[in-house]
């Protein structure tokens, strides 16, 4: 079988999509040794990656995503490269491919989440690109041979908007990277990582964007409540981009900047570092796709305080304690809780610890391996409009 894997946003400045497809390609890379394999790369990686598995293939696809070039000459590109199969990783699936493919959803929060706070764009391009984005994931999930998507809730999402039955959506859990448990901490790292990011104690983490649905607003005003009662500081890891210069603004009308200290983008090896240091991971997003930043804070041993949302219920289970996203009062209440309830906080690493064991990126590739061979079996892969 002739496999292709859109790895155009290959890489972990693509975010949680980037490192999807990552691990997607190191593990099927080291599973699968009878498939051939080409993997669409823009030029920074089709000139820095190289494979050992003799299957697996580079080709220049430089097309940028939601672009005109992606629609014309990537479905031509396609055609000349022959696949049994296509898999995209994100939705933006080329309108003019008609072949066999499955598109991987990791959520559908741009349906939930949207207005001007969520975009850069003029108000009437941003209806523009909203109105393409929903005619673009209908396409993509109506024509798929098979949807994969990371957690049961967004496989009922799926089922619920867009009427697809059950059997033509896989559900593949995501994993944790292996450097996030095996990294080595010395006392010299430690002392340096903090003066780098000049990071003081005791602190909550966070790790992801500022997206409105990240819920990021409430986090803070919650440190700023505790603060009037004993010092905490709250440690931001996230990309410095338009959302992080709005959100510098927020920070500044609730006097927050003495205990709200942005890190900017930090590499897996020193947040290995960082994690185990702080008091506690707190994920406050109001909706998610899966929620991986979670499960790397857990195999660092640190205790998670998570938003009551049923991703997290469904991922992190009992890993976790949970808080009212829409409450700062709760969210007060429960930051207490875990820093002064020692038990509660061993409680917590040791559950979590447990947890992410049931998580791993070979088992998602092995599941995903499974989805190819299944679609190729078919002789009626593509289903119909009316059986969609």
């Amino acid at each position: 079988m002739k496999i292709v894997i859109d790895a155009r946003l290959y890489g972990l400045e693509n975010a949680g999509i980037g490192r999807y497809i990552i691990n997607l390609i190191n593990q099927i890379e080291k599973l699968d040794k009878e498939n051939k394999y080409f993997i669409l790369l823009r030029k920074k990686y089709f000139n820095q990656l190289e494979f050992k598995n003799k299957n697996f293939k580079k080709v220049l696809a430089d097309y940028p995503h939601y672009s005109f070039k992606e629609q014309v000459f990537l479905p031509l590109q396609l055609i000349k490269l022959k696949p049994d199969l296509v898999h995209f990783p994100h939705f933006n699936v080329p309108i003019f491919w008609w072949g066999r493919y499955i598109v991987t959803i990791h959520d559908l929060i741009k349906h939930q989440s949207r207005g001007l706070e969520t975009t850069t764009r003029r108000p009437v391009f941003y209806w523009f690109k909203y109105l393409n984005y929903r005619a673009l994931v209908w396409l993509a999930v109506k024509r798929a041979s098979m949807v994969v998507t990371p957690s049961k809730f967004w496989k009922k999402e799926l089922i619920r908007r867009y009427h697809l039955p059950p059997k033509r959506i896989t559900v593949t859990y995501e994993g944790v990277d292996e450097k996030f448990s095996n990294f080595q901490i010395s006392k010299f790292s430690n002392k340096k990582i903090f003066e780098k990011y000049k990071i003081k104690k005791p602190f909550l983490i966070y790790t992801g964007s500022l997206y409105p649905h990240k819920n990021v607003e409430t986090l803070i005003k919650a440190v700023g409540q505790f603060n009037k009662l004993k010092r905490l500081y709250l440690v931001i890891v996230c990309a410095r981009n338009i959302f992080y210069k709005r959100f510098l603004k927020k920070v500044k009308n609730f006097g927050a900047q003495d205990y709200v200290n942005f890190i900017g983008f930090v590499p897996d090896e020193e947040l290995a570092i960082i994690y185990p240091q702080a008091e506690a991971f707190v994920f406050p997003s109001l909706v998610e796709g899966f929620g991986l930043p979670g499960l790397e804070a857990m195999i660092c041993g640190l205790p998670v305080l998570a938003s009551d949302i049923p991703v997290f219920r469904e991922v992190y289970q009992g890993g976790a304690l949970y808080f009212n996203p829409f409450s700062v009062g709760d969210l007060l209440k429960k930051i207490k809780k875990i820093i002064e309830d020692r038990k509660l906080k061993k409680e917590l690493r040791l559950k979590g610890k447990e947890l992410v064991s049931q998580y791993s990126w070979k088992k998602m590739a092995q599941k995903t391996l499974k989805v190819y061979r299944e679609i190729h079996s078919r002789s009626d892969s593509i289903l119909t409009p009316k059986e969609g």
